[in-house]
Order: C-alpha cells, then structure tokens, then sequence
C-alpha cells in the first residue's frame, strides 16, 4: 500500500469524525498539552488546540539519522492529508508536528535540514528541553498522538525498518496513520504502543551546559506566552519582542512569573481545565528566573526565532456586525480605577443568534477588561441619559439586571466561534452594555472601542444562557480577616455547562465552586485562591461538562475585611453588607449553560429566585 493510500484512510477517518461518539479519554502522559511552542518559522502552536483536548502528535526527528531523514516524504504526506481532511468536517485540523529536540543543534542547521529535505510540517526546535523532557523520547524518529490531553499512542511511525539496516521491502503497518485516523474519530487506537527503530537520542551526561540565553531559551517562551500583550499598540505597560527590550526587564520578568502574576490567570491548576489557560510550566518558570540570575545573557543572536505575526484585521473573518462605541471616552493621566458602560444599539429589526464575538479596544494600554451584556428593554439607556459623559459609571454590575450577555474580554484572551450548534440570542432592538474596566496610564488616554458579531447561518439547537450560584446574605464585620461565606444551587433539570465567572469585590479572598453528582461523584469547576478583583473573569471550559438533574453545586467563599487587606476600600474597616458599590460585597459564581429545553431553563430561573428569596446561603 503506497504512501497516497495511507494519507487517504486518515482523511477517510477525519471526515467520519464529526458524526462518531465521543468514548472516555485514554490514559497517559497529559503533561504537555496545552504548551505553546514556536516553530522554526515564528508560528505559535498550542498543543492540542485552544482547550488542549483536540487531538495532535509530535514526531521528534533527528537532523543526522538516516531513518528519520526518510521518514520526511511520509511525515510531509500525513501533514498534507490531515490538513485537507479537516475543512470539509468543519473542525480544526489534526496537528501534526515535528520536533528537533537536541538542545545543542543551532538554529542554522535546523533551518538548513527544513530547506535541505523539504520538511512540510512545522518544525519545533525545543531549545528549552521542555519536550523532551515530559515525554523521554528514546529513538528518532518516535511518535506520540495525544486525544484529550492524554497519550493515545507512542512508537514507531510504521514498520518500515525490523531494524536498523534492515529495511523490508513493504510495509504492512502504519501505526502513526491508524492512530491519527482513530482519534480523529474519537476512539482509542488498536496500537497503543511499537519499539521505535531509529537512531538513539543520545543523552552524554558529561556534557557541558552553557547559560541560560535570550536566544535560544528565553525568546522561544516570550514569543510564545508573552508578546500578543506585551508588543507595541497592545495592552501591556511595555515591549518583550527584542533582546533589548526584554533584558532590561529580566528580573522584574523573572519576580512577576514566580509569584505567578504574569501571565494573567487566577484559576488554581487542576481545577476545572479552561479554554486559553495561561500559564507557564515549572521548567519555563526555571529558565526564566536562572536567565535574570545569569544577568540576562544574550547568547547567539542568530539563534533567536522570528517574532510570531499576529492577524491585523478580524481574526474570525468578515464581522455581520460592527459596533462601536458612540463617541469617545477619555482616560484621565492619573486616578482610581473607573467601570464605565457604554450602550451600543444593535438597529437589529429581526431575532439574530450569535455564534462568534471579537472586541478591539480603542486604548489597549488603559483597558483592563471588558464584560458585554444584552438589554431588550433599553434601561441602559435611561442611566446613559442621566450621566453627563459618554455612557455612564458603574461599579460592581451595569445597574440592573441583563436580559443575557454576549461574554467579555481580557489581555491575552482570543476569540472564538461557540461550539457547534449553540449560539446566544439577541433579541431585535436590543443593545449591547459594554461596559469596560479601565486604569490609567499616567498619561491622558482617549478610547473608543468596537464590538464584532458573527450570526448563525443556519438553524442553532441550543441557545447558551446564564444561571448562578449566589447568596445575599453578606455581613462582614468590621476588622473580620476569615469571614467565610457559602451557596449552593441543586439542578431541578440537567444542564450542559460551559463556563464559569466568580464575582466577588474588593475584600473577597478565595473561592472554590464545585458539584456534587447524585451518585456521589465530585467534580470541580473552579477555584481561585488569591482574587483580585481587577483580574476577574469569564473562564470557559474546555469541554463542556453536563451535569444532571440533582446535582448540588456548591460555592465556598472568603474575605479578609481587616486593615491588613490592602485592597479593602474602607479605612479603617467597616461592617459591609451586600450591594452594588465599591465598599459593598457580593458572592456569585455565573454560570454559562444550556438546558435541554425552555421549560428547563424557566424551571431553572424559578429554582435559583426562589433560593434568594429564601436567603439563598447555608
């Protein structure tokens, strides 16, 4: 069977994925899904996708072994064939990718075996040894396919070779092929494991290890987890895409990743698995603060990888829909935090379901967040009329209660399409309550933001709507450092779940939410152990989570509303109750969701009013 034929069953088994069930996740190594790499050409790759579930493999090669350098042409077919087979189902491809993982290759000569033998995949130079040292490869070429986060097959790429210098005349076998085409349908592969044949990767445990360089270790993670925030025109305070720029912030860079404060993410580890996870793994968190330690050397500028380029216009394509703010905000030099909402008229004159947004904000540097909300009744309006400058303030909501929402924005957030077949409703005539999070930036700012809709071109089974876990029952005392407070919510329907917003004020601490099945069975959904308010959140999951009927969703909560919280708005401290202002409190998870029918969903609401009529707290 040629090479053709193999590509062929892999595109004849992606195109059968989108219509197969989903079976549990195999087991395995789940330490590298998620890691976002750059490839020789500046490209960033997030391993397994957005949610680190969809499936993908690594091949690591060797630039000098003959059995890898001929494993090439079939490699540059299985590439060709997976990335044809995806469109016409709809869905992402299945990522392939190459790694050269000899931490002392240079960059030139890795270039020079992409040009020399025609390497159509990306290539991934893993300088920082990240690679390979979560999955010890012992041979290249060697294959590792994951689904679902988890390894689904490790060996050989086919039976090319029974052994080094012994090639058959046919193959019979091809394992890598076979298991790109099962979880492509959401299976577990036949093969679960082969003995790789190939060149051995050599490990000497006498040589020498230079410094931890800009070039080769430090730039890949920056490139990679960094730069989309911390460019020119965006929304960090300063650039990290040269050397320059970088070193002269090493150990700042090194202090903010290691009290994990940059990149931005609150949610503890573990603990529900999140669409756009930032964080940096243990080994990137090492290399970062041994370069700041060295004095930030550069190493061989050669050796640096080209910047990512990033897409200038809408990344979803052409919007259906483009608002924008009515006039323009200004930002003053200096100053509190301000929440600011601005009401954009939709014009809508039919129903319309929303299956993708895209936000640009018109300052990036002083715009901390954005949240967008649905107002069918134009009570926005009335609030923006009473307020002398454009839209009007707001602290911990928007003044009333949303008829729905369209989700938010936050520094490193991408956006996205909504899983198939679901979309969010925008009644005709409603507005969209952008409201948006801003601090200063030392100097006077002017902003005018745009909102992009995308709408559902054919019928939407499922309309994506809110519920909570929420308790009103607030009394913090006066000097309380551990004042604790929980809620719960029991399912009167099941639901499927797809993201989660903790919301808490300027005193709130901590807070786990998680759900208890009716047979016993406990999943967590989210805890952040050190809120801040400033950095809330929507958080999406990566797969959604169905939850049944009878299921208990419990909230735990804490707040420190002593002197000792340097966040607490009030000096000295004050007893805080519940309300909307900044020196109030509030405890609430949101829930995104979809309930298998509009009965469900109002029979839903009722059993969420109901609980906050009756205090809605243990």
């Amino acid at each position: 069977m040629g090479r053709r034929v193999a590509a062929s069953l892999v595109v004849a088994g992606l195109l059968a994925a989108a219509s197969t069930a989903a079976v549990a996740p195999p087991r395995g190594d789940s330490s590298v899904a998620g890691l976002e790499l750059v490839d020789l050409d500046g490209r960033i790759h997030r391993l397994g996708g957005r949610s680190g579930a969809e499936p993908f493999a690594l091949v690591f090669l060797g630039v000098d072994c003959p059995i890898s350098r001929k494993s090439i042409p079939k490699l540059n077919e299985l590439a060709k064939g997976l990335a044809q087979a995806s469109a016409p189902a709809g869905g992402a491809p299945v990522e392939l990718l190459g790694v050269l993982a000899d931490s002392s290759l240079p960059r030139a000569r890795a270039l020079a075996f992409q040009k020399e033998f025609a390497v159509a995949l990306p290539l991934l130079l893993d300088t920082s040894g990240e690679l390979a040292s979560a999955l010890r490869p012992t041979h290249v070429p060697e294959a590792f396919v994951f689904a679902h986060g988890a390894l689904a097959y490790r060996g050989a790429i086919d039976d090319a070779f029974a052994d080094v210098g012994q090639e058959r005349a046919q193959v019979k076998n091809r394992w890598l092929a076979d298991a790109l085409a099962a979880v492509a349908r959401h299976e577990a592969p036949a093969v679960k494991s082969t003995e790789p044949v190939g060149c051995f990767v050599e490990t000497p445990s006498g040589a020498a290890k230079g410094p931890v360089t800009w070039a080769r270790e430090i730039a890949p993670i920056l490139h990679a987890r960094c730069v989309s925030c911390h460019r020119t025109g965006e929304v960090a305070p300063f650039s990290l895409t040269s050397f320059d720029d970088a070193s002269h912030h090493a150990k700042q860079i090194a202090k903010m990743t290691q009290k994990r404060l940059m990149p931005p993410w609150k949610p503890v580890a573990g603990f529900g698995e999140f669409l756009d996870a930032a964080r940096l793994s243990e080994r990137e968190l090492a290399l970062l603060a041994a370069w700041a330690e060295a004095g930030a050397p550069e190493g061989d500028a050669a050796e640096t990888p080209p910047l990512p380029a990033f897409p200038r216009d809408w990344p979803l394509g052409k919007p259906d829909l483009v608002l924008e703010m009515p006039e323009e905000f200004q930002v003053e030099a200096a100053g509190r935090d301000r929440f600011r909402c601005f009401v954009l008229p939709t014009g809508l004159t039919e129903d319309k379901v929303v299956v993708g947004v895209d936000y640009r904000p018109g300052a990036p540097s002083v715009v901390h967040h954005a949240i967008f909300f649905l107002d069918d009744q134009q009570r926005a309006r009335k609030l923006d009329e009473r307020d002398a400058g454009p839209g009007y303030e707001t602290f911990g909501g928007i003044g009333f209660l949303p008829s729905g929402g369209l989700g938010g924005w936050a520094p490193g957030a991408s956006p996205h399409f909504m899983p198939e077949g679901t979309g969010r409703l925008v009644p005709k005539g409603a507005d969209v309550v952008l409201q948006v999070h801003y601090h200063s930036s030392g100097k006077v700012e002017r902003d005018r933001d745009r909102l992009a809709l995308y709408f559902a071109k054919g019928p939407v089974k499922s309309l994506i709507s809110g519920a909570a876990v929420i308790t009103r029952a607030i009394d913090i005392p006066a000097g309380e450092a551990d004042y604790t407070r929980d809620a719960s919510l029991t399912l009167p329907c099941p639901i499927t779940l797809y993201g989660i917003t903790p919301h808490m004020h300027y005193l709130g601490k901590e807070m786990s939410v998680q759900a208890t099945a009716p047979d016993g069975t406990v999943v967590p959904l989210i805890r952040i152990d050190d809120w801040d308010f400033r950095w809330q959140s929507q958080y999406l999951y990566a797969q959604p989570i169905r939850l049944a009927k009878g299921t208990k969703i419990d909230l735990h909560a804490r707040y420190d509303n002593s002197a000792a919280n340097v966040r607490n708005p009030s000096d000295p401290p004050k007893r805080v109750t519940h309300g909307e202002q900044t020196t109030d409190e509030m405890c609430i998870a949101f829930l995104q969701i979809v309930t298998d029918s509009p009965e469900d969903r109002a029979l839903l609401r009722r059993s969420i009013f109901g609980d906050l009529r009756r205090g809605g707290a243990k």
